[in-house]
Protein backbone atom coordinates (compact mmCIF):
# COMPACT_ATOMS: atom_id res chain seq x y z
CA UNK A 1 0.00 0.00 0.00
CA UNK A 2 1.49 3.40 -1.38
CA UNK A 3 1.01 6.55 0.81
CA UNK A 4 0.71 9.86 -1.12
CA UNK A 5 4.34 11.68 -0.30
CA UNK A 6 2.31 14.74 1.39
CA UNK A 7 0.48 12.79 3.72
CA UNK A 8 3.65 11.40 4.94
CA UNK A 9 5.09 14.52 5.55
CA UNK A 10 1.89 15.68 7.31
CA UNK A 11 2.15 12.60 9.36
CA UNK A 12 6.02 13.13 10.28
CA UNK A 13 5.06 16.47 11.29
CA UNK A 14 2.59 15.70 13.37
CA UNK A 15 5.21 13.05 15.55
CA UNK A 16 7.52 15.42 15.91
CA UNK A 17 5.05 18.45 16.90
CA UNK A 18 3.38 15.94 19.30
CA UNK A 19 6.83 14.76 20.94
CA UNK A 20 7.33 18.31 22.08
CA UNK A 21 3.66 18.86 23.21
CA UNK A 22 5.05 16.07 25.29
CA UNK A 23 7.94 17.31 26.90
CA UNK A 24 6.67 20.35 27.48
CA UNK A 25 4.17 18.59 29.98
CA UNK A 26 6.75 16.75 31.36
CA UNK A 27 8.48 20.17 32.66
CA UNK A 28 5.47 21.42 33.81
CA UNK A 29 4.71 18.72 35.91
CA UNK A 30 7.76 19.12 37.76
CA UNK A 31 7.39 22.70 38.90
CA UNK A 32 3.90 21.56 40.11
CA UNK A 33 5.32 19.49 42.69
CA UNK A 34 6.07 22.92 44.91
CA UNK A 35 3.14 23.26 47.07
CA UNK A 36 2.56 26.69 47.92
CA UNK A 37 0.62 27.08 51.16
CA UNK A 38 -1.73 29.77 52.83
CA UNK A 39 0.09 31.22 56.22
CA UNK A 40 -1.92 28.90 58.33
CA UNK A 41 -1.31 26.07 56.35
CA UNK A 42 2.36 26.52 55.97
CA UNK A 43 2.64 27.11 59.84
CA UNK A 44 0.61 24.09 60.45
CA UNK A 45 2.87 22.02 58.06
CA UNK A 46 5.76 22.94 59.52
CA UNK A 47 5.27 22.50 62.99
CA UNK A 48 3.99 18.82 62.40
CA UNK A 49 6.55 18.11 60.11
CA UNK A 50 9.15 15.81 61.38
CA UNK A 51 12.82 17.52 60.32
CA UNK A 52 11.26 20.67 58.46
CA UNK A 53 14.03 22.85 57.64
CA UNK A 54 12.20 26.41 57.68
CA UNK A 55 14.64 29.04 55.21
CA UNK A 56 14.18 32.51 54.84
CA UNK A 57 15.66 33.35 51.69
CA UNK A 58 15.49 37.46 51.79
CA UNK A 59 18.45 39.41 52.67
CA UNK A 60 20.37 39.81 55.52
CA UNK A 61 19.34 43.36 56.03
CA UNK A 62 15.49 42.17 55.52
CA UNK A 63 16.02 39.70 57.84
CA UNK A 64 16.94 41.68 60.95
CA UNK A 65 13.77 43.65 60.59
CA UNK A 66 12.09 40.26 61.59
CA UNK A 67 11.75 36.87 61.12
CA UNK A 68 9.98 33.63 61.15
CA UNK A 69 11.27 31.88 64.58
CA UNK A 70 13.29 29.04 63.81
CA UNK A 71 14.40 29.92 60.45
CA UNK A 72 17.75 30.04 59.21
CA UNK A 73 18.80 32.66 56.35
CA UNK A 74 20.04 31.79 52.62
CA UNK A 75 19.98 34.74 50.77
CA UNK A 76 18.36 33.57 47.17
CA UNK A 77 20.01 36.39 45.80
CA UNK A 78 23.54 36.05 46.53
CA UNK A 79 25.66 34.33 44.13
CA UNK A 80 26.46 31.40 46.39
CA UNK A 81 22.87 30.77 47.01
CA UNK A 82 22.83 26.98 44.74
CA UNK A 83 26.12 26.14 46.41
CA UNK A 84 24.83 26.72 50.19
CA UNK A 85 21.21 25.04 49.21
CA UNK A 86 23.29 21.92 47.29
CA UNK A 87 25.43 21.53 51.04
CA UNK A 88 21.87 20.40 52.42
CA UNK A 89 19.77 17.41 52.75
CA UNK A 90 17.78 16.76 50.00
CA UNK A 91 15.24 13.82 52.08
CA UNK A 92 14.45 16.44 54.00
CA UNK A 93 11.11 18.63 53.88
CA UNK A 94 11.90 22.51 53.00
CA UNK A 95 10.18 25.34 53.76
CA UNK A 96 10.82 28.84 52.32
CA UNK A 97 9.54 31.95 52.20
CA UNK A 98 10.78 36.04 51.31
CA UNK A 99 8.83 38.85 51.20
CA UNK A 100 6.05 38.26 49.01
CA UNK A 101 6.54 34.92 47.47
CA UNK A 102 8.24 35.58 44.55
CA UNK A 103 12.27 34.86 45.46
CA UNK A 104 11.35 32.09 47.61
CA UNK A 105 9.25 30.56 44.23
CA UNK A 106 12.45 31.07 42.41
CA UNK A 107 14.77 29.56 45.27
CA UNK A 108 12.28 26.49 45.73
CA UNK A 109 12.82 25.95 41.52
CA UNK A 110 16.30 25.87 42.09
CA UNK A 111 16.11 23.39 44.95
CA UNK A 112 13.78 21.00 42.65
CA UNK A 113 16.01 21.36 39.66
CA UNK A 114 19.18 20.15 42.26
CA UNK A 115 16.69 17.33 43.17
CA UNK A 116 15.01 18.47 46.20
CA UNK A 117 12.43 15.93 47.25
CA UNK A 118 10.15 18.60 49.11
CA UNK A 119 9.82 21.84 48.99
CA UNK A 120 6.95 24.21 50.33
CA UNK A 121 6.53 28.10 49.92
CA UNK A 122 4.75 30.52 51.91
CA UNK A 123 2.20 31.88 49.69
CA UNK A 124 2.36 35.85 49.75
CA UNK A 125 5.51 35.41 51.68
CA UNK A 126 6.32 37.42 55.07
CA UNK A 127 4.16 40.11 54.19
CA UNK A 128 0.78 37.53 53.71
CA UNK A 129 1.87 36.14 57.38
CA UNK A 130 2.11 39.35 58.66
CA UNK A 131 -0.97 40.21 57.52
CA UNK A 132 -2.81 37.49 59.15
CA UNK A 133 -1.50 38.34 62.56
CA UNK A 134 1.07 35.34 63.12
CA UNK A 135 3.93 37.06 65.00
CA UNK A 136 7.52 37.57 63.51
CA UNK A 137 10.49 37.75 66.07
CA UNK A 138 13.65 39.98 65.63
CA UNK A 139 16.87 37.67 64.71
CA UNK A 140 19.60 37.16 67.93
Amino acid sequence: MKINYKIQVVLIFVLIFAGCAGNRSDENNEKETITELSPEEFRSSLSSTPDAVLIDVRKPEEVAEGKIEGAVNIDYTDSSFTAEVGKLDKTKPYFLYCKTGKRSTGAADKMKIIEFQDVYVLEGGLVNWQERGLETVKPE
